[in-house]
């Protein structure tokens, strides 16, 4: 009667084992990226000079600075300046 006993305890733990070993568990991780922030528009200030000598030369003096910010794929940001003077003369 115990070697019954203990054929059937084997049994039902090996069972339970084997049903154990049956289950899986699946996990979906879903990651969405947030959008970064829209940069402020660039802002643009240009101003000229024109100078005009006694003798009827014209000299104008332009000077463009565009000042603008810019974001990166991590959030970082950026800032920018660009400076263009020109000097022209009739």
């Amino acid at each position: 009667m115990t070697r019954i006993a203990l054929a059937a305890a084997t049994f039902f733990t090996l069972a339970g084992g084997a049903a154990l070993a049956l289950t899986t568990t699946e996990t979906t991780t879903t990651y969405v990226p947030v959008p970064a922030p829209a940069p402020p528009a660039a802002v643009t200030q240009s101003t000229t000079e024109r100078t005009v000598e006694g003798d009827g030369v014209v000299t104008e003096n332009s000077r463009t600075v565009t000042t603008g910010t810019s974001v990166g794929p991590y959030g970082e940001t950026t800032t920018t300046r660009r400076t263009v003077e020109s000097t022209t003369s009739r």
